[in-house]
């Protein structure tokens, strides 16, 4: 037994020994098949990969690249956005050598990283995407496979520059984004199109920054706003250190992008129309858009010579759909909607009392009282009443619908404040929700002499006389104010209006001072103005501020398209910081609300730029629809106006034979 293992321990020692002999050369070989292997990695990586698929993906590509190169390069692709994608994906693309494989073990490292902290990412450079876009699509890729990507990607890097490849990717991952064929050459316009309601030669700097992370996914943009969000403000940070982005150039990035809201705008036009699957019927709206420019443009010139300003654009359609917009700015830049907001008081009425009895309500002018743009110091000089200076006032009797269409601030205030009242007396059920939104406790802390003595005289002012003793406690002036405030303030909400900045003050009631982009103040005017039966029959509302056209704030418009029936309503900051203008009016059937709105690039407006201004822009816009044969039509009236208009109609019927017998006698003896 000894013996035996003796011999076996032998053994082992001469096994040991002969593999200790032969490891250097079995290590050597193995090395040597690597550096052959990396060598033809670099030298012939085609031919290393192998396989018809590889072979196949190569043609396409070459085709793709051809098809690329033929386009006009406005169409295929801009140096900010390929750079901007850079700065997204792969920073070291337009300085990485073309012999080294286009591979990042820094992206790979940090794309772990972030994976495991539950932030998706990949960490494959730009080149790499297209390999995998050419040899598996969207399928789950193996080790083999990404192998084979890598050597594939290092044989792209030596077929075209940087900045093709970079082009060729965006298209193609755009054309993918969208659900639509193939498309090396133009499908970031298509995309353009559907982001922004522009092609590509067309956008804005912020908006070139904004597309080139979009072939990511509009879907994923949307799931992610808070990451896309930064990594937009990481790659413009990444450009100005590269000189790309002139930071000295105001933007309206400058002021931030709330996560929450910043890539709404991807939900405007389809993929379906990115496509081309839809009719491009609907790309006139957009190539209309240049004279509305032109027509505002010519205005400010004229009128304001020297006023830079930034302009968006926006037609909106039922449900809040974009059919046109100018830019990512008609979705992300805010404006003061100022004098739109007071429509909420008006429709509140309207759908109270109905709209004959608001035409009937008239009322004398008077002070204002206690109401927007004054301050704590000012109401305690004029505990009653307070009037700014430059406040249009009311020269005559009118109508809350007279006052909001005319934008008399201090009428139309004044008016406001009487609904309470009037809610208390003839809709009592209103009034009590109205009043719910006030807490007890509050109410008891918001009362005060002052108050009941105010209340008092509102009822006076509709023939009612009530000491101020016996004014009941929710009808107090200030509890009552803040009711309809907030009460207001959710109706807006409620219809699509963001009402967040606004103070919970009822000296603010009319909410002038909160803001919103052109495309939420289209679709809240679109729900106000255009009953949701999806034809162009306008509402009760609506129809009032129809019949004012000709002498509200949209007169200048309403000269220049004497026959057409519009409603809609202009506005401007109280600041001077913005000016905005909507028509709602019938296209193609369809009932659709176009806004205009703009904001100074420094400081603010001049002396008398008012939403007025605006509607030159929207004038030509429509000029630009004629010509395209898209001549927009009359919205239609609701029943109770074609009633009035019949009998109207009929009486002139009546009175016409009386009227052409005195013109027959006039002169004779």
């Amino acid at each position: 037994m000894k013996i035996e293992t003796e011999r076996l321990h032998a053994l082992l020692r001469a096994a040991a020994r002969h593999a200790r002999k032969h490891l250097w050369a079995a290590l050597a070989v193995l090395s040597g098949a690597l550096v052959a292997c990396a060598a033809a990695a670099v030298i012939a990586p085609l031919a290393l990969a192998g396989g018809v698929r590889v072979q196949q993906a190569a043609a396409l590509f070459r085709d793709d690249l051809t098809t690329y190169r033929a386009a006009p390069e406005d169409l295929r692709a801009s140096p900010l956005v390929c750079v901007a994608a850079a700065g997204y994906e792969d920073r070291n693309l337009f300085d990485r050598p073309r012999w080294v494989p286009p591979l990042s073990p820094s992206g790979l490292a940090r794309a772990v990283a972030r994976n495991l902290r539950g932030i998706p990412e990949g960490g494959s450079t730009i080149p790499q995407q297209i390999a995998k876009l050419y040899l598996r699509g969207a399928q789950r890729g193996t080790v083999g496979d990404k192998i084979r990507e890598a050597l594939f990607a290092t044989w792209l890097v030596r077929q075209a520059p940087p900045m093709e490849l970079a082009g060729l990717y965006l298209n193609l991952g755009a054309g993918a984004s969208v659900g639509g064929d193939r498309r090396p050459a133009d499908g970031l316009d298509r995309l353009s199109l559907a982001l922004f309601g522009l092609p590509l030669r067309r956008l804005s700097r912020e908006d070139q920054l904004v597309l080139a992370g979009a072939p990511r996914g509009v879907r994923w943009l949307q799931a992610h706003p808070a990451i896309s969000a930064n990594r937009m403000a990481a790659a413009r940070a990444w450009l100005v250190k590269r000189g790309d982005w002139d930071p000295g150039v105001r933007s309206y990035l400058d002021d931030g992008i709330d996560p929450s809201s910043a890539f709404r705008f991807v939900e405007g036009w389809t993929e379906r129309v990115a496509s081309g699957v839809l009719p491009s019927a609907d790309l006139d709206l957009v190539a209309a858009i240049d004279r509305f420019r032109d027509g505002l443009g010519t205005a400010l010139e004229t009128e304001f010579p020297g006023t830079a300003v930034r302009a968006a654009f926006a037609a909106v359609g039922t449900d809040g759909a974009v059919l046109a917009r100018s830019g990512a700015e008609s979705a992300l830049m805010p404006v003061n909607y100022g004098s739109i907001a007071k429509l909420e008081a008006l429709d509140l009425a309207v759908e109270s009392f109905g709209p004959q009895p608001v035409r009937d309500l008239i009322l004398a002018p008077g002070g204002c009282v206690r109401w927007i743009w004054a301050t704590k110091e000012q109401r305690r000089s004029h505990p009653s009443s307070y009037c700014p200076s430059d406040v249009l006032p009311a020269t005559h009797p009118m109508s809350f619908d007279e006052a909001v269409a005319k934008s008399v601030n201090s009428l139309t205030a004044r008016h406001a404040v009487l609904l309470p009242v009037l809610l208390s007396r003839r809709r009592p059920e209103v009034f009590r929700d109205l009043a719910s939104t006030v807490p007890e406790e509050e109410r008891r802390s918001l009362d005060s002499p002052a108050d009941r003595a105010l209340a008092s005289g509102l009822l006076a002012q509709l023939g009612e006389t009530l000491a101020p003793d016996d004014v009941p406690q929710d009808l107090s002036y200030s509890a009552a104010g803040v009711a309809l405030f907030r009460y207001l303030k959710e109706r807006r909400e409620l219809a699509g209006l963001p009402a967040e900045r606004l103070p919970d003050d009822p000296t603010s009631l009319l909410g002038n001072s909160s803001r919103a982009t052109s495309e939420q103040i289209a679709a809240y005017l679109h729900r106000k103005l255009f009953l949701k039966d999806g034809s162009c029959t306008l509402t009760d509302t609506g129809a009032l501020l129809a019949l004012r056209r000709k002498e509200g704030t949209l007169r200048w418009l309403a000269q220049k398209w004497p026959k057409l029936v519009f409603a809609g309503k202009t506005g401007s900051s109280p600041h001077d910081d913005s000016a905005v203008a909507a028509v709602a009016v019938c296209l193609d059937q369809r009932p659709v609300v176009l806004v205009g709105a703009l904001r100074p690039l420094e400081g603010t407006l001049p002396l008398g730029l008012r939403g007025s201004v605006v509607l030159r822009g929207l004038d030509s816009y429509l000029k630009a629809l004629v010509r395209l044969d898209r001549r927009p039509t009359s919205a239609l009236w609701p029943a109770w106006v074609e009633e009035e208009i019949a009998a109207k109609q009929a009486a002139l019927l009546v009175d016409s034979p009386r009227v052409e017998g005195a013109l027959a006698t006039k002169g004779k003896p």
